[in-house]
């Protein structure tokens, strides 16, 4: 678990971030050149559902081999997956392309309800409104690197989420003259990583009609604080659940 860091990597992660300080965006992983998922949008798979963020909407993005998969949407596994990082979690879908280091097309994205015991300014490098933000452990792949999502705004939005990437050392700034809040910004350590057959075939899996969902959800829930694990899992599961019944 997370608690057991060396600190080693307690020292990789803190020059990472200061290395994040000096750069005008975070860049976490090579860079992609964007692809097109096999799975396209249906007009017959998107609907709404009231969530729990007032009158902003969970869209239904599709379930099992029907599940669409694109920067921004969510993916949440289904009550049989045990995988320890994909048990019980919400998966947030920030990237899809080629790597040039795997020289293949891959899937990542950032587990949202799995927090830690450590903030960003526990961690080093970090000062002002933003150094109490909890860092997440976002998957298992990364190479002890820090991403930062946010909904500040600026020119790296992931798909249309109303979610972005990057710019920490404007987000502190922005935070500390106020004119931006410190709980529109998130942070994670290291992500989750699938070829794209291999994420297929995680997906395709249902047993008694049980199976992977996709959803598009407002910013507020992806980058809201959870203060257990598969929070954010289990309220979107309830909602999933809702809205099938609704459509029986």
């Amino acid at each position: 678990g997370f608690n057991n860091t060396t600190k080693s990597t307690m020292r990789r992660l803190s020059l990472y971030i200061s290395l994040l300080l000096s750069c005008s965006y975070c860049s976490h992983v090579t860079s992609f050149a964007l692809f097109h998922s096999r799975r396209q949008p249906s007009a017959l798979l998107l609907a709404s559902s009231q969530g729990a963020n007032g009158n902003e909407s969970i869209e239904y993005l599709g379930k099992g081999a029907d599940a669409i998969v694109r920067p921004g949407v969510v993916l949440i596994p289904p009550s049989f997956e045990f995988s320890t990082y994909l048990r019980e979690c919400a998966l947030f879908i920030h990237a899809m392309g080629f790597d040039e280091q795997l020289e293949a097309d891959v899937i990542r994205g950032v587990v949202i309800d799995y927090p830690t015991a450590f903030t960003m300014g526990e961690m080093g490098g970090i000062e002002g409104k933003l150094a109490d933000n909890i860092i997440y452990r976002g998957g298992s792949q990364g190479g002890d690197s820090v991403m930062m999502l946010h909904s500040f705004g600026g020119a790296n939005e992931i798909g249309t989420s109303g979610i972005y990437e990057g710019g920490l050392a404007e987000a502190m700034k922005a935070c500390d003259n106020g004119t931006a809040d410190p709980n529109q910004f998130k942070f994670f350590f290291n992500y989750c990583q699938f070829g794209t057959q291999e994420l297929e075939d995680i997906i395709n899996v249902e047993e008694d009609d049980d199976a992977w969902v996709s959803v598009q959800v407002p910013p507020k829930m992806v980058l809201s604080d959870c203060n257990d694990r598969g929070e954010c899992w289990k309220q979107l599961r309830n909602s999933i659940r809702q809205y099938i019944r609704s459509h029986e």
